[in-house]
């Protein structure tokens, strides 16, 4: 069952979804199924393509054994994993030895467990030997982690479990559509609404998380910060924040607050097409649910806010939000980062990125190479510096003649 390795066993996470679910591989009759467990973040609920994942190994379009090519233009024939095995070898040692090691290049993916993503990491440095490995995560978070650790020393995409959800009175979603993006995560939005809690969503689109909203905040593309800003805006005019966090954990306050005098409800409707009522009100719902002695308020952003030319500046504009509220640190509360694929936060955690090693150290701190490689048992001198990321690293490949350069 090598083609489903990521999505059998307990905690794993689907390719297809933004969860980490726990999911089984189990016979149907002649063929395969998969059967759902009860796993924290899911308690058992599948999105349509994680119940569907079995039928691939059925499938008749699917390899059931390496293929090999004689020679240029031959066809392709079966051939043993050991003869395919050699082949790749032979190709990478002889790729190598006319243009060194940094002429491989390795290229990853958000849907590889941690274990998968930390052992692709080694492989390129240690095994290979190339500056060059990046992976298709590279902009999917890049504008929330930049943010993150701006805001907080930390790139830590959802710094609570997703349970919590549902322990708040008001959650602000901005620029996702969970609904349909990963189905399984919205029980615990509907078991907060069942006790009362509101539900906002930022999207320029009526999507379907957007139709189960109280307040659907339906901003022109592109004005994310402006709508953040204004909704700060009124949560200080109506004293909604909270003076004493900002006081002991936040820095830079009063320039925030010179930032966000100038957007005033009236003139950010303008900017974003949403009303200036709409604007008040959810600054309201947000800042009594924060005030709450239980409960509390949360907001979670997505590509959609974080995809832009200016995405670090609409999730630190959501993540100021989030701070003069005072909502980091405490239960039913806080700000974070929905990933849009299966482990995308993981996969930058253990090592895939170009610049990172496992555990969000950089390759060009020495200290954090030394730590690295005395783990993989190597000398710091032997790992590479840092790659190209991944469009440069794409742009460099191909073409008669293209070598990848670090």
């Amino acid at each position: 069952m090598d083609g489903l390795s990521t999505i059998t066993g307990t905690a794993t996470h689907c390719p297809y979804c933004a969860l980490q679910c726990g999911m089984t591989v189990v016979r149907e009759g002649d063929g395969w199924g998969i059967a759902s467990r009860d796993f924290p973040t899911n308690r058992g609920g599948l999105c349509r393509k994680g119940w569907t994942a079995a039928a691939l190994l059925d499938s008749p379009d699917r390899l059931t054994t390496p293929l090999l090519r004689d020679g240029k233009g031959g066809a392709l024939r079966p051939a043993t994993w050991d003869e395919a095995l050699d082949r790749v070898v032979a190709g990478i040692r002889a790729i190598q030895a006319k243009a060194g090691p940094d002429a491989m290049a390795v290229f990853g993916g958000g849907g590889l467990t941690n274990e998968k993503a930390y052992a692709l990491g080694k492989f390129a440095r240690v095994a290979l030997g190339t500056a060059n490995i990046d992976y298709n995560g590279r902009f999917c978070m890049a504008s929330a982690a930049a943010a993150g650790l701006r805001a907080f020393g930390l790139d830590r995409g959802m710094p609570f479990p997703i349970a919590d959800i549902a322990a708040a009175d008001c959650v602000l979603v901005s620029g996702s559509n969970p609904a349909e993006t990963m189905p399984p995560i919205m029980q615990w939005f509907e078991e907060g609404r069942a006790r009362g809690a509101q539900l906002i969503v930022s999207d320029p689109r009526r999507t379907a998380t957007a139709k189960a909203a109280t307040l659907h905040l339906s901003l022109t593309p592109g004005t994310d910060a402006a709508l953040a800003n204004g909704i700060l805006n009124v949560a200080i005019a109506r004293k909604l924040i909270d003076p004493d966090y900002i006081e002991a954990r936040t820095a830079g306050w009063d320039r925030v607050r010179r930032t966000v005098a100038s957007y005033w409800p009236d003139r950010v409707e303008r900017i974003t097409g949403v009303p200036a009522r709409d604007v008040e009100r959810a600054a309201v719902l947000m800042g009594e649910a924060a005030r709450a002695q239980e409960g509390g308020a949360m907001i979670l952003s997505g590509r959609g806010t974080e995809q832009q030319s200016h995405g670090v500046d609409n999730a630190l504009a959501f993540i100021n939000l989030a701070l003069a509220l005072g909502l980091p640190g405490r239960p039913g509360s806080g700000w974070g980062c929905l990933t849009g694929q299966g482990n995308g936060q993981g996969g930058r955690e253990h090592g895939q990125k170009a610049d990172q090693l496992p555990g969000y150290r950089l390759l060009a701190n020495p200290q954090h190479r030394a730590d690295v490689a005395a783990v993989w048992g190597v000398t710091p001198e032997s790992l590479p510096q840092p790659g190209l990321s991944a469009c440069e690293l794409l742009a460099a490949t191909g073409g008669e003649g293209a070598r990848i350069r670090g």
